[in-house]
């Protein structure tokens, strides 16, 4: 059981990069030495823990159901030790930050910017995906995601709910008539952002109408969308905030204003479940009291 408390980290972090060579890095140790301990585990437990070629490796079904296990313990093992430290010291360290275009707006980049102004030692790193994230082997301390439902030993906290509405720019308004009623939309050329998908659900109080839309345009960024809508190439769905200073500029018009689009989502902040480090804590509390604005 030593060994193999000893050999977790390792398990860990081969999974975290798909890379021996990179793990051992990150470990401070030899690439043969790390995979010899691997095989050796594998060895002992008599199971197939990754898939190995010259180029990747992969995580067994077996390992993978050994990680989900393992990487929560060291999770959590490391946040009790650096919730210890950290709490006795100023807040200080790296924040690991994932968040999709679509919440990457002007009131969530002022909201980091107001983050950054009170805890000046704390750095953030954030990257923009347009993939679902797992947390449990990607290296994020948060992550802003669609959907309230999380993995095990995850915890998801409501931040806001994303709705989209339809715009337009007005070069596109000059060659096509504005839409009375959501039907209309089928003579226009329309902009589909992907995980949306082709069937616009609208509704209008308790009126429901379900278009199945012939995109001309299909992308999978929000931002794409907005640039082709504004360029005046099709109606899009796109999220309000999104389009706030165009929209008063009047490069976009928002169309049948009383009709929104059926795509509303929660957005959740996510986070490792238990004692979190003080830095990671602090953006948390302070994304959370923001969120009305965001």
């Amino acid at each position: 059981m030593r060994d193999f408390l000893n050999d977790i980290p390792l398990l860990v972090e081969v999974a975290r990069h798909k890379s021996f060579t990179k793990a051992a890095d990150t470990l401070e140790m030899g690439a043969s030495t790390l995979s010899r301990r691997i095989k050796e585990l594998e060895q002992r437990m008599g199971v197939l823990l990754f898939y190995r070629d010259t180029r990747n490796v992969a995580l067994t079904d077996t390992g993978a159901f050994l990680l989900d296990r393992c990487a929560y313990v060291l999770d959590e093992a490391q946040k009790a030790y650096e919730a210890v430290v950290r709490n006795m010291q100023k807040p200080a360290g790296l924040v690991r930050i994932s968040t999709f275009q679509d919440l990457h707006s002007v009131p969530f980049k002022q909201a980091l910017m107001a983050f950054a102004a009170a805890w000046p030692e704390i750095q953030l790193d954030v990257s923009i995906v347009e993939h679902p994230v797992d947390m449990r082997t990607d290296p994020y301390d948060v992550a802003f995601l669609i959907g309230s439902s999380v993995a095990p030993h995850l915890v998801a906290r409501k931040l806001l709910t994303v709705e989209p509405y339809l715009y337009a720019s007005p070069r596109l308004l000059e060659r096509y008539a504005v839409p009375e009623k959501p039907e209309d939309l089928y003579q226009m050329p329309c902009i589909v952002l992907e995980r949306f998908g082709r069937r616009w659900p609208m509704h209008n109080g308790d009126r429901h109408v379900t278009l199945e839309m012939r995109p001309r345009y299909t992308f999978s960024s929000a931002e794409m969308c907005r640039e082709f809508a504004l360029a005046g190439h099709g109606v899009a769905l796109i999220r309000d905030v999104q389009v706030r200073e165009d929209e008063a500029a009047g490069r976009l018009v928002r169309l049948l204003p009383a009709w929104a689009g059926g795509f509303a989502h929660t957005v959740s902040l996510v986070t490792g479940s238990g004692q979190l480090p003080k830095r990671v804590r602090l953006f948390v509390d302070h994304m959370l009291s923001v969120r009305a604005t965001l």
